[in-house]
This record gives structure tokens, sequence and C-alpha cells, in this order.
């Protein structure tokens, strides 16, 4: 073969050579977009699943959404049946008769704490003791100055109650009786008359709660057997270091009432006290005396007995509910205010005649109140309060929320919640079953 031919040959397998490389390229080239064809195919399976994964559980969502809002609808349904159907009405009518009974019970309850107080009053007379009237009276030659608690608190829970001794001189020179505090030599005291408040029953210059409660515990025995009931009602002292706490015992059935006396010093001439009830703290020293609206809100309750007429269900219903709240989260008071807030909605003439009406309300309004997290105290921020009630022109403006710890513990408020539902079959047992 000639070198001319060999080189033909060399540039034909170089020309076969770049074709095979180049057939190489493409071949690949074509694989690749094969694969990338490939890869989009999978990116766009996924996305299509993905969008209806998402699209099932927006449908997921919207189900759940649609099934709670037909479960707060049911809800919703059966509170208002609960309240308005025709059962709910014949139980709240069989509640007003259970009742009656437990109103001649109050009744005597008054009755004889009535005998005991005035009985106290007149053994006591001419002691330098506290005068027991609806709430302390100072005792001659003594005046009661309440000094309120801190400047802005809502309801004064620190508040203290001074004691001043005063000139009797004048009382001394006309009847004799007494020897002034001011003007004679603690010897001549101590010889010829009873010391004075402030060495009986005040810490420094303030009134002990706890001493005022032990003087008047120790009192209450001996007075109660000169009482024209005592023959017929045993009466026994329960511990207490706040206020007086009896039981009161029939000797022929036997049958058993507790009751509560607090003491309380007015605020001038007005409807408001500083009692002796505990103060919402973990101790509370014993020269304090919070601030009650206690009075006022009886008074309250007067005028709208007054204004409703006889057989009026107001107290009814609140005995009645105060039974079912033993053991339950929701205070007395709590309930008391609800009270009061539907007897000021609802009108007067629905709270005579024998019918219940607020006991039907009391629930929903109830319900209410916890789903907004909002009962308001009834007095403070009330400008419809009748002349009746004598409130301080300086009482705060603003409302005062009761249930506001509910907004700031959002398990308290599961707890409530809870204690609503065993509220509402409690009432339902007692109304149809009577316990």
């Amino acid at each position: 073969m000639g070198r001319g031919q060999q080189e033909q040959q060399e540039r034909e397998e170089q020309v076969e050579e770049v074709e095979r490389e180049e057939q190489q390229e493409q071949v690949e080239q074509e694989e690749q977009l094969e694969r990338v064809e490939e890869l989009e195919q999978e990116d766009q399976v996924e996305h299509v699943e993905q969008e209806e994964q998402e699209e099932r559980e927006d449908q997921g969502e919207q189900v759940q959404q649609e099934e709670q809002v037909e479960e707060v609808e049911q809800e919703d349904e059966e509170e208002e049946y609960f309240h308005h159907s025709a059962l709910t009405r014949y139980i709240a009518r069989r509640a007003w008769e259970k009742m009656q009974g437990k109103a001649t019970k109050c009744v005597l309850v008054e009755e004889l704490m009535s005998d005991l107080l005035q009985t106290y009053t007149f053994v006591c007379s001419n002691s330098f003791y506290p005068v027991l009237q609806p709430a302390i009276g100072a005792p001659h030659g003594h005046v009661f100055h309440p000094e309120l608690g801190e400047e802005g608190e809502v309801l004064a829970r620190n508040s203290r109650i001074r004691v001043e001794l005063v000139c009797m001189c004048t009382r001394e020179q006309q009847l004799g009786d007494v020897l002034c505090f001011l003007h004679h030599s603690e010897e001549e005291l101590s010889q010829n008359q009873q010391p004075s408040l402030l060495q009986t029953l005040c810490t420094g210059s303030y009134l002990d709660v706890q001493k005022t409660a032990a003087w008047f515990n120790k009192q209450v025995p001996r007075t109660w057997r000169l009482t024209h009931r005592a023959h017929r009602y045993g009466l026994k002292v329960l511990p207490s270091s706040r206020s007086c706490k009896l039981q009161v015992t029939e000797h022929l059935q036997r049958g058993k009432v507790h009751v509560e006396l607090l003491f309380g010093v007015q605020q001038g001439n007005l409807d408001i006290f500083l009692s002796s009830q505990n103060a919402e703290a973990v101790f509370t020293p014993s020269t304090t005396w919070p601030q009650s609206c206690a009075v006022a809100e009886r008074k309250y309750f007067e005028y709208v007995a007054r204004t409703a007429g006889p057989n009026s269900c107001h107290l009814v219903c609140l005995r009645l509910f105060a039974h079912i709240l033993v053991g339950m989260g929701f205070s007395t008071y709590a309930i008391k205010t609800l009270l009061l807030h539907l007897l000021a909605i609802i009108p007067l003439e629905d709270c005579a005649g024998g019918f219940p009406e607020p006991a039907g309300e009391s629930p929903a309004y109830l319900q209410y109140c916890l789903n907004d997290k909002v009962l308001n105290h009834f007095l403070l921020g009330n400008a419809t309060m009748p002349d009746e009630v004598v409130l301080p022109q300086a009482f705060p403006p603003a409302p005062l929320n009761l249930f506001q710890h509910l907004e700031q513990d959002p398990d308290a408020h599961s707890r409530v919640l809870r204690d609503f539902k065993e509220l509402k079959d409690r009432l339902f047992r007692l109304l149809l079953f009577g316990r």
C-alpha cells in the first residue's frame, strides 16, 4: 500500500472516529434530555399529588369547621331548648314550690338572731363594749374612725378602724355613772371602772377583728340562756377567728341550722361597711376590716321585693343556687351578683306572681358571662341605683370584672366551664327529683 493510500485510510478512520464521538455525544444528549423530561414529569406528578393532598386537607379542615359549627349550633339549640322549653318552666315551678319551706327557715334564723342581739344589747348596755346593732356601734366614751385602704383601690381591702377616746365629763357631771377616760388617772379608772376599748379589743389604736370575735363568742352562750327561745333551741358556738359561727339545734326535732354573724362598722351614713370578713389574700391581719357592699346589696333586694310586690321570687332563686353551689368553683357572691344583674334587666312584674323567671334565665346568663369572661360588680359603675341605696359619691365609676381571673388563667376558665355543666345537672336533679 502506498503512502497516499495510507494517509487516505487514516483520514477516513479519523472521520469515522469523529462521527462515532458525535453520535455518542448525541446519544448522551438524548439520554440527558430524557432524564430531564423524566425529572420534570416526576416533579409535575409530585406537585399534582401535593396539590391534591393540600386540597384534601383543606376539605378536611372545612368539614371539621362545619362539624364544629354544627356542634356549636346544636349546643346553642339545646341550651335554648333547655332554658325556654315547657319542661324547664315546669321544673322552675317545682323549684318555687320546694323552696318556699326554706324561706320559713330563713325567717326563723333572723328572728333567733334578733332575739340574741336584743338580749345582748340589754345586758351590755352599761358597759364600754361595742353596742350591737345591725352593725357594730361605738360605745360611749369612744369614737370609730374608718381608715380606707390604698388610694385608687376599687374596693378597700386593707382598711382599718382607729379607735379614739372622747371626753365624758359632761355625762359624768350630769349622770354620775361614768368616769371620763381622758381626765382621770389610770389608777382611779382601774379601781372604779371597766377598762376602755383600747385596752380590751384593740391592738395599738386599731380595732382588732380577732379580739372582737373572741370577746363576742365568749358572751354568746350566757346571753342566749336569757332569750325567750332558749328552752326550745340549743345554741353552740363553733370555732372562728373573724366571725361568730353558731349551730342552732331544735330540741324536739333535732334539726340543725348553721349561722355566721359578721361584724361591721358603717362608713358615715352610707350603706357601705368595713366588715370582719376575710380579705382576698393568703393572710389577713387582725386589724384589717375589708370594705363590704353586702348591706347595700341587701337594700337593693328589699327595693325589688317592695316594687315587685308579694310572692317575689328573687330570694328563692338565691337560696336555690346557694344550695347547689356547695363544693363547686362558683362563689355564692358571684351568683348573687348574677341575680342582681338579672333583677335589673328583667321587668320586676316577672319576679312576682309565684313564678321564678330569674331561675330559668340564670343558667343562660351565667353561660354568657363565662363565655365572655365578664361579670361586673353590680354596684361599681352602676348609675341606675335607686335612692334607697346610699353609696359614696367617690365610688369608682368604672366597673370591676369579677371574672377577670378567667381571662388571665385559661385552666381556671376550663374548670368553671366544667363546673357550669355540673351546675346545670345539679339544678335539673334538684328541681325535678328534689335532691
